[in-house]
């Protein structure tokens, strides 16, 4: 029965037929799974996207108030002058446009012991900074205000910033929130410096998610269990605002994003997005709603796999019969080219049709390889040069700091830096200036990447080239800052602290920059220097900066180091600080290596597995 071709070609025929129809089946099924998947990932990815922009934005807004804070230190430090501190408010406010103001708030009588109320706040009014009058005029009464006592409560827990649940302004009416930051006189909590944050146009945003017809959008503060919005049916978002999250008969804290609940007779699918600032969005989306498009995509699907399965098998009993070896060697040897790189041959076949359409997928196919592989070249270009521009900035950073370290019957000086993940503008130096004199710097340029590399040596070379010139360390160091404020980069500034050590007597001479003060060890053990405060290098060229001193005796030490030691956090944000770093210090009496591995192995032990967010760099000096 089967001896003929005719016969085998029946049988052939309607095995395939059979065959594909089960394939075309289990096609469209799967096709309606992955349907299902590419709804929901798509939904995940617009609204991470949204989440994305907005952690974003408050990862700015906290920089914002850090920088602040920088500034603010400084301000306090260097004589509390009014316009300084004006100035500095107005210029941070200048480089940080999405906030609404930005301000600095003492603690009572920390500024005149006369003066209860202290603040300077800087604000957008009609596209200008304003200052506001109420501070100037010491008439407003910040304490009283709700985010205030909010922010200081997690500030004196540690936080290293702390955001305030939202609030409507007292003055503009609209819907804001405010992110504070810590400012110190060393350990001391004295002011907090604060931006400003209009949630407005953000929530207008948020009330307008929504991925099918019946879906509804919760944002609100975990934190502090308040609403700040939503767009859920039949219920009356100014009337819930502020309200608890027990409001929502829906919302549990068992909530898991992806896992179905019921509600008023409907199931939905959570979409949950936590920000950085502890606030959360939930989009909540009618199951029904959202897998419609999939199930009538696989009727359609089905019924044009259906159709065209029987079409196929009809067009190849037909084919099968006629002798189609010709244009199969043809394919195949076409095939074999392009397998082997030549992609400018095209095929050029009109029958028979499926073998012709075969043709035309070959052709495409090798156009999508061409296209694919033109691309690839511009993308392995483009990330040769993204890797080149950090590895340039990387070299630039190592380049510059020296490491031929001094040893001699005067003294023995040793230092270390540990980059972190991104390219910062941490620097040390160390030179003779005469026979007698040896100049030392431990310096943090602000900001990161390429620029900070490139603003650290143009910082570097300048306090170096100032000093070695033979001016005198107060009037090297006013040079050098006029230098830097000449060629000043937008929002960038250098804290430092420069050192010259009479090789003979053993006195210090130093200048302070708003850098860490250091640590002097005599028979006691590790201390503090109190250093004479200056402000940062880079802001102000007429500033006149302050000189210092103390000495150094037969075996004493001097450990100098950046914010990356102190600031070392937890993933608790918890720091490192000035205290745990004494201690460390005073545990075991080191070596000058032994000293900088001890030190930076319990900064290793207190943060575990935190990503290191500074460079963790140290100098220590012996007295001989």
């Amino acid at each position: 029965m089967l001896n003929s071709i005719k016969s085998k070609i029946i049988v052939l025929t309607l095995s395939l037929l059979l065959m594909l129809g089960l394939i075309v089946t289990g096609a469209a099924i799967t096709a309606f799974y992955h349907d299902r998947e590419l709804i929901i990932a798509g939904n995940d990815s617009a609204i991470t996207t949204f989440e994305g922009q907005l952690n974003t934005e408050i990862a700015e807004l906290e920089k914002n108030a850090l920088d602040l804070a920088v500034m603010a230190e400084g301000y306090y430090q260097e004589g509390k002058e009014q316009k300084i501190g004006e100035f500095f408010t107005k210029k941070i406010l200048n480089n940080y446009p999405n906030s609404m103001g930005n301000g600095i708030y003492f603690e009572p009588y920390k500024v005149d012991k006369s003066q209860k109320i202290f603040c300077i706040h800087a604000a957008w009014h009609n596209d200008k900074i304003m200052l506001l009058p109420a501070c100037i005029t010491h008439t407003f009464d910040y304490f009283k205000q709700n985010w205030y006592p909010e922010i200081l409560t997690n500030l004196k827990k540690g936080h290293r910033v702390s955001w305030a649940k939202p609030y409507k302004s007292s003055q503009l009416g609209n819907l804001m929130t405010t992110v504070g930051a810590g400012i110190y006189d060393g350990n001391n909590l004295i002011a907090m410096a604060t931006v400003d944050w209009d949630m407005n146009t953000i929530l207008k945003s948020v009330l307008k998610i929504k991925p099918t017809p019946n879906s509804f959008v919760l944002f609100a503060d975990k934190t502090n269990d308040y609403i700040i919005a939503t767009t859920e049916p039949q219920i009356d978002n100014a009337a819930v605002f502020g309200k608890t999250l027990k409001t929502s008969k829906w919302y549990s804290s068992k909530l898991k994003e992806g896992t179905p609940f019921e509600y008023k007779g409907i199931t939905y699918i959570p979409y949950i997005k936590q920000l950085n600032n502890g606030f959360f969005l939930i989009v909540n989306v009618p199951l029904y709603e959202l897998f419609r498009a999939a199930v009538h995509h696989l009727s359609i699907l089905l019924t044009v796999l259906l159709i065209s399965s029987f079409s196929i098998v009809a067009i190849l009993y037909f084919v099968l019969k006629r002798n189609i070896n010709q244009p199969i060697m043809q394919l195949t040897e076409i095939a074999n080219k392009i397998s082997h790189g030549d992609l400018e041959k095209t095929i050029r076949l009109d029958e028979p049709s499926e073998l012709a359409q075969m043709a035309k997928a070959f052709n495409k196919m090798k156009t999508d390889i061409k296209t694919h592989l033109t691309r690839l070249a511009k993308i392995s270009s483009e990330k040769e040069k993204m890797e080149s521009e950090l590895a340039i900035a990387k070299t630039i950073q190592s380049s510059a700091l020296p490491s031929d370290f001094p040893k001699n019957k005067s003294f023995e000086l040793l230092a270390s830096m540990v980059p972190a993940r991104e390219v910062g503008g941490d620097f040390y130096d160390f030179f003779p200036i005469d026979d007698n004199h040896f100049a030392f710097v431990m310096a943090d340029v602000s900001g990161k990447g390429i620029t900070a590399a490139l603003y650290m040596m143009s910082a570097k070379m300048a306090i170096k080239n100032m000093l070695q010139a033979g001016y005198p360390l107060q009037d090297a160091i006013s040079r050098a800052n006029k230098t830097l404020c000449d060629n000043h980069a937008r929002g960038m500034f250098v804290t430092a602290f420069i050192g010259i050590l009479n090789l003979k007597s053993g006195r210090v001479e130093y200048i302070n920059a708003g850098h860490c003060p250091p640590l002097h060890k005599s028979s006691k053990g590790y201390e503090y220097v109190d250093v004479v405060k200056n402000l940062v290098l880079g802001i102000t060229a007429d500033y006149k900066y302050e000189t210092g001193h103390f000495s150094l005796k037969k075996n004493d030490y001097l450990f100098l180091y950046t914010d990356g030691v102190t600031e070392a956090q937890t993933k608790g944000e918890k720091l490192f600080g000035y205290e745990r770093l004494q201690k460390a210090l005073n545990r075991k009496k080191l070596s000058l290596a032994d000293t900088l591995t001890f030190v930076r192995q319990n900064i290793q032990q207190f943060v575990k597995d935190a990503p290191q967010s500074d460079d963790i760099t140290m100098m220590i000096l012996k007295k001989k």
